[in-house]
Protein backbone atom coordinates (compact mmCIF):
# COMPACT_ATOMS: atom_id res chain seq x y z
CA UNK A 1 0.00 0.00 0.00
CA UNK A 2 1.33 3.45 -0.90
CA UNK A 3 0.94 6.56 1.22
CA UNK A 4 -2.58 6.90 2.53
CA UNK A 5 -5.32 8.57 0.54
CA UNK A 6 -7.85 8.75 3.39
CA UNK A 7 -7.11 10.72 6.53
CA UNK A 8 -7.61 8.79 9.77
CA UNK A 9 -7.36 10.91 12.91
CA UNK A 10 -6.20 9.18 16.11
CA UNK A 11 -8.30 9.30 19.26
CA UNK A 12 -6.80 10.68 22.45
CA UNK A 13 -5.24 7.79 24.36
CA UNK A 14 -5.78 5.26 21.58
CA UNK A 15 -3.62 2.16 21.25
CA UNK A 16 -1.37 2.28 18.19
CA UNK A 17 -2.64 -1.18 17.26
CA UNK A 18 -6.21 0.11 17.44
CA UNK A 19 -5.44 2.98 15.06
CA UNK A 20 -3.88 0.55 12.57
CA UNK A 21 -7.04 -1.57 12.70
CA UNK A 22 -9.22 1.47 12.09
CA UNK A 23 -7.06 2.51 9.13
CA UNK A 24 -7.48 -0.97 7.67
CA UNK A 25 -11.25 -0.78 8.15
CA UNK A 26 -11.40 2.57 6.33
CA UNK A 27 -9.76 0.99 3.29
CA UNK A 28 -11.89 -2.12 3.53
CA UNK A 29 -8.85 -4.28 4.21
CA UNK A 30 -8.12 -6.88 6.90
CA UNK A 31 -5.85 -5.62 9.66
CA UNK A 32 -3.38 -8.42 8.91
CA UNK A 33 -2.96 -7.09 5.39
CA UNK A 34 -2.06 -3.59 6.57
CA UNK A 35 0.31 -4.95 9.22
CA UNK A 36 2.45 -6.35 6.39
CA UNK A 37 3.72 -2.81 5.90
CA UNK A 38 5.91 -3.43 8.94
CA UNK A 39 8.37 -6.24 9.56
CA UNK A 40 7.22 -8.04 12.69
CA UNK A 41 8.84 -11.14 14.15
CA UNK A 42 6.56 -11.86 17.10
CA UNK A 43 2.83 -12.38 17.61
CA UNK A 44 0.25 -10.63 19.77
CA UNK A 45 -0.50 -12.19 23.14
CA UNK A 46 -3.60 -14.34 23.48
CA UNK A 47 -5.80 -15.27 26.42
CA UNK A 48 -5.47 -18.69 28.04
CA UNK A 49 -8.74 -19.53 26.32
CA UNK A 50 -7.05 -18.95 22.96
CA UNK A 51 -8.84 -15.75 22.02
CA UNK A 52 -6.99 -12.68 20.86
CA UNK A 53 -6.37 -10.02 23.49
CA UNK A 54 -8.06 -6.71 22.69
CA UNK A 55 -5.29 -4.91 24.57
CA UNK A 56 -2.53 -6.13 22.25
CA UNK A 57 -0.31 -3.14 21.49
CA UNK A 58 2.46 -2.52 18.98
CA UNK A 59 5.69 -0.59 19.31
CA UNK A 60 7.11 0.93 16.13
CA UNK A 61 10.64 2.01 15.33
CA UNK A 62 11.40 5.37 13.71
CA UNK A 63 10.89 4.13 10.17
CA UNK A 64 7.70 2.39 11.26
CA UNK A 65 6.31 5.57 12.79
CA UNK A 66 6.92 7.36 9.50
CA UNK A 67 4.93 4.68 7.66
CA UNK A 68 1.96 5.05 10.04
CA UNK A 69 2.00 8.83 9.76
CA UNK A 70 1.90 8.61 5.96
CA UNK A 71 -0.78 5.95 6.04
CA UNK A 72 -3.02 8.08 8.28
CA UNK A 73 -2.09 11.33 6.55
CA UNK A 74 -1.46 12.77 10.02
CA UNK A 75 1.68 14.54 11.20
CA UNK A 76 3.92 12.45 13.47
CA UNK A 77 3.64 15.11 16.18
CA UNK A 78 -0.13 14.62 16.26
CA UNK A 79 0.28 10.86 16.56
CA UNK A 80 2.84 11.27 19.33
CA UNK A 81 0.45 13.50 21.26
CA UNK A 82 -2.56 11.14 20.89
CA UNK A 83 -1.01 7.66 21.04
CA UNK A 84 0.69 6.76 24.36
CA UNK A 85 2.78 4.00 22.72
CA UNK A 86 3.76 5.87 19.56
CA UNK A 87 7.13 7.06 20.88
CA UNK A 88 7.80 3.92 22.93
CA UNK A 89 11.21 2.56 21.93
CA UNK A 90 11.87 -1.16 21.79
CA UNK A 91 15.61 -1.99 21.58
CA UNK A 92 14.88 -5.06 19.48
CA UNK A 93 13.58 -2.96 16.59
CA UNK A 94 15.10 0.47 17.20
CA UNK A 95 18.77 -0.51 17.06
CA UNK A 96 20.92 -2.67 14.86
CA UNK A 97 21.41 -3.05 11.13
CA UNK A 98 17.68 -3.17 10.35
CA UNK A 99 16.75 -0.07 12.34
CA UNK A 100 16.11 1.78 9.07
CA UNK A 101 13.47 -0.77 8.02
CA UNK A 102 9.87 -0.16 9.12
CA UNK A 103 9.41 -2.58 12.01
CA UNK A 104 6.78 -3.35 14.64
CA UNK A 105 6.83 -5.45 17.76
CA UNK A 106 3.80 -6.68 19.67
CA UNK A 107 3.57 -5.69 23.31
CA UNK A 108 0.94 -5.88 26.04
CA UNK A 109 -0.78 -2.56 26.62
CA UNK A 110 0.07 -2.83 30.31
CA UNK A 111 3.77 -2.41 29.49
CA UNK A 112 3.21 1.10 28.16
CA UNK A 113 4.20 3.78 30.66
CA UNK A 114 0.68 5.00 31.36
CA UNK A 115 -1.33 4.23 34.47
CA UNK A 116 -4.92 3.78 33.19
CA UNK A 117 -5.80 0.34 31.85
CA UNK A 118 -7.01 -0.03 28.30
CA UNK A 119 -10.70 -0.26 27.45
CA UNK A 120 -12.44 -1.46 24.34
CA UNK A 121 -14.83 1.17 23.17
CA UNK A 122 -16.42 3.32 20.53
CA UNK A 123 -14.85 5.10 17.60
CA UNK A 124 -16.09 7.90 15.36
CA UNK A 125 -18.72 6.95 12.84
CA UNK A 126 -17.42 5.29 9.69
CA UNK A 127 -19.12 4.66 6.40
CA UNK A 128 -22.83 3.78 6.47
CA UNK A 129 -23.24 0.33 7.98
CA UNK A 130 -19.61 0.20 9.05
CA UNK A 131 -19.06 -0.61 12.73
CA UNK A 132 -15.83 0.91 13.98
CA UNK A 133 -14.14 -0.06 17.22
CA UNK A 134 -11.33 1.56 19.13
CA UNK A 135 -9.28 0.55 22.14
CA UNK A 136 -8.00 3.38 24.31
CA UNK A 137 -6.14 3.92 27.57
CA UNK A 138 -8.95 5.24 29.77
CA UNK A 139 -9.06 5.81 33.54
CA UNK A 140 -11.90 4.41 35.62
CA UNK A 141 -13.66 7.77 35.81
CA UNK A 142 -13.87 8.14 32.03
CA UNK A 143 -15.35 4.84 30.91
CA UNK A 144 -18.89 6.00 30.04
CA UNK A 145 -19.66 6.65 26.37
CA UNK A 146 -22.36 9.30 26.66
CA UNK A 147 -23.32 8.99 22.99
CA UNK A 148 -24.11 5.29 23.14
CA UNK A 149 -25.08 4.97 26.81
CA UNK A 150 -22.39 2.38 27.55
CA UNK A 151 -19.71 1.78 30.13
CA UNK A 152 -16.54 0.40 28.58
CA UNK A 153 -14.87 -2.61 30.17
CA UNK A 154 -11.21 -3.51 30.53
CA UNK A 155 -9.83 -4.67 27.21
CA UNK A 156 -7.63 -7.30 28.86
CA UNK A 157 -10.55 -9.19 30.39
CA UNK A 158 -10.96 -12.75 29.12
CA UNK A 159 -14.73 -12.52 28.70
CA UNK A 160 -17.00 -11.70 25.76
CA UNK A 161 -18.35 -8.31 26.84
CA UNK A 162 -16.71 -5.05 25.80
CA UNK A 163 -19.27 -2.75 27.35
CA UNK A 164 -22.31 -2.60 29.64
CA UNK A 165 -25.64 -1.03 28.69
CA UNK A 166 -26.35 2.02 30.86
CA UNK A 167 -29.54 3.24 29.21
CA UNK A 168 -31.57 2.34 32.31
CA UNK A 169 -28.96 3.79 34.67
CA UNK A 170 -28.63 7.52 33.91
CA UNK A 171 -27.08 8.10 37.32
CA UNK A 172 -23.87 6.37 36.18
CA UNK A 173 -23.39 8.74 33.24
CA UNK A 174 -24.33 11.66 35.50
CA UNK A 175 -21.57 10.63 37.93
CA UNK A 176 -18.99 10.85 35.15
CA UNK A 177 -20.17 14.36 34.36
CA UNK A 178 -19.66 15.27 38.04
CA UNK A 179 -16.14 13.87 38.22
CA UNK A 180 -14.31 16.87 36.67
CA UNK A 181 -15.55 19.02 39.54
CA UNK A 182 -14.11 16.53 42.05
CA UNK A 183 -10.85 16.39 40.12
CA UNK A 184 -10.51 20.16 40.20
CA UNK A 185 -11.17 20.14 43.93
CA UNK A 186 -8.47 17.50 44.37
CA UNK A 187 -5.94 19.60 42.46
CA UNK A 188 -6.77 22.65 44.59
CA UNK A 189 -6.16 20.50 47.68
CA UNK A 190 -2.77 19.38 46.38
CA UNK A 191 -3.99 15.83 45.66
CA UNK A 192 -3.61 13.83 42.47
CA UNK A 193 -7.16 13.19 41.16
CA UNK A 194 -6.22 9.57 40.49
CA UNK A 195 -5.27 9.11 44.14
CA UNK A 196 -8.60 10.48 45.32
CA UNK A 197 -10.46 8.23 42.90
CA UNK A 198 -8.55 5.08 43.82
CA UNK A 199 -9.00 5.66 47.56
CA UNK A 200 -12.72 6.27 47.10
CA UNK A 201 -12.97 3.16 44.92
CA UNK A 202 -11.27 1.08 47.60
CA UNK A 203 -13.75 2.31 50.22
CA UNK A 204 -16.84 1.70 48.12
CA UNK A 205 -15.60 -1.67 46.83
CA UNK A 206 -15.36 -2.77 50.45
CA UNK A 207 -18.93 -1.68 51.02
CA UNK A 208 -19.91 -3.59 47.89
CA UNK A 209 -18.59 -6.83 49.33
CA UNK A 210 -20.43 -6.25 52.59
CA UNK A 211 -23.66 -5.23 50.84
CA UNK A 212 -24.19 -8.80 49.66
CA UNK A 213 -25.46 -9.47 53.20
CA UNK A 214 -27.46 -6.27 53.65
CA UNK A 215 -31.06 -7.42 53.37
CA UNK A 216 -32.44 -3.92 52.92
CA UNK A 217 -29.99 -2.88 50.21
CA UNK A 218 -31.93 -2.09 47.02
CA UNK A 219 -29.94 0.39 44.91
CA UNK A 220 -26.97 -1.77 43.95
CA UNK A 221 -29.00 -4.94 43.25
CA UNK A 222 -31.30 -2.90 41.00
CA UNK A 223 -28.38 -1.50 39.06
CA UNK A 224 -26.74 -4.89 38.76
CA UNK A 225 -29.87 -6.50 37.33
CA UNK A 226 -30.25 -3.63 34.84
CA UNK A 227 -26.64 -4.14 33.74
CA UNK A 228 -27.40 -7.82 33.23
CA UNK A 229 -30.26 -6.97 30.88
CA UNK A 230 -33.05 -7.18 33.44
CA UNK A 231 -32.18 -10.09 35.69
CA UNK A 232 -28.79 -11.59 36.50
CA UNK A 233 -30.48 -14.88 37.39
CA UNK A 234 -28.19 -17.83 37.93
CA UNK A 235 -25.19 -15.77 36.75
CA UNK A 236 -25.42 -13.32 39.65
CA UNK A 237 -21.93 -14.17 40.93
CA UNK A 238 -20.45 -13.50 37.47
CA UNK A 239 -22.33 -10.24 37.07
CA UNK A 240 -21.21 -9.07 40.52
CA UNK A 241 -17.64 -9.21 39.21
CA UNK A 242 -18.24 -7.80 35.72
CA UNK A 243 -20.75 -5.14 36.74
CA UNK A 244 -19.28 -3.99 40.04
CA UNK A 245 -17.39 -0.91 38.89
CA UNK A 246 -20.33 0.37 36.88
CA UNK A 247 -22.83 -0.29 39.68
CA UNK A 248 -20.80 1.50 42.35
CA UNK A 249 -19.48 4.34 40.21
CA UNK A 250 -21.92 7.04 41.44
CA UNK A 251 -20.97 6.27 45.05
CA UNK A 252 -17.25 6.26 44.19
CA UNK A 253 -17.54 9.80 42.84
CA UNK A 254 -19.58 10.88 45.86
CA UNK A 255 -17.06 9.41 48.32
CA UNK A 256 -14.15 10.97 46.41
CA UNK A 257 -15.83 14.33 46.87
CA UNK A 258 -16.40 13.58 50.57
CA UNK A 259 -12.79 12.54 51.11
CA UNK A 260 -11.73 15.96 49.94
CA UNK A 261 -13.86 17.63 52.62
CA UNK A 262 -12.02 17.59 56.00
CA UNK A 263 -15.28 17.33 57.98
CA UNK A 264 -16.52 14.35 56.01
CA UNK A 265 -13.34 12.39 55.35
CA UNK A 266 -13.11 10.82 58.80
CA UNK A 267 -16.78 9.78 58.71
CA UNK A 268 -16.38 8.12 55.33
CA UNK A 269 -13.33 6.16 56.40
CA UNK A 270 -14.78 5.07 59.74
CA UNK A 271 -17.88 3.78 57.95
CA UNK A 272 -15.68 1.81 55.60
CA UNK A 273 -13.93 0.01 58.43
CA UNK A 274 -10.62 1.07 56.94
CA UNK A 275 -7.92 3.53 57.83
CA UNK A 276 -8.55 7.24 57.68
CA UNK A 277 -6.56 9.91 55.82
CA UNK A 278 -4.15 11.82 57.99
CA UNK A 279 -4.20 15.59 58.08
CA UNK A 280 -2.13 16.96 55.21
CA UNK A 281 -0.80 20.26 54.03
CA UNK A 282 -1.54 21.81 50.66
CA UNK A 283 1.57 20.23 49.15
CA UNK A 284 1.20 16.84 50.84
CA UNK A 285 -0.23 13.99 48.73
CA UNK A 286 -3.31 12.18 49.99
CA UNK A 287 -2.03 9.37 52.20
CA UNK A 288 -3.10 6.95 54.88
CA UNK A 289 -2.17 6.76 58.52
CA UNK A 290 -1.98 3.52 60.41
Amino acid sequence: MAAGVLRTVPLAGELTASLISRVAARYGLPTAGVLRLWTCRNSPARHDSGGARADAEVALNGAGRHVLAELCRVEPEVLAHALPAFTMDDPKICTGREAGVAQARWRAAGTVAVRPRSAAGCAPRGAPGQALRAVRYLPGWHRVCQRHGRRLLDADADQPLEHLDLRLLPEVAAAQRRWPSAARRAVRAGVEPEQAFMLAHAVVARWWEQALYWEQEEIWPRRLHHLAGGNAGSRLAWWRIVGRDAAIFPEVVAVAQALLEPAMAEVAWQASGGMKPRVRGADDPLSLAG
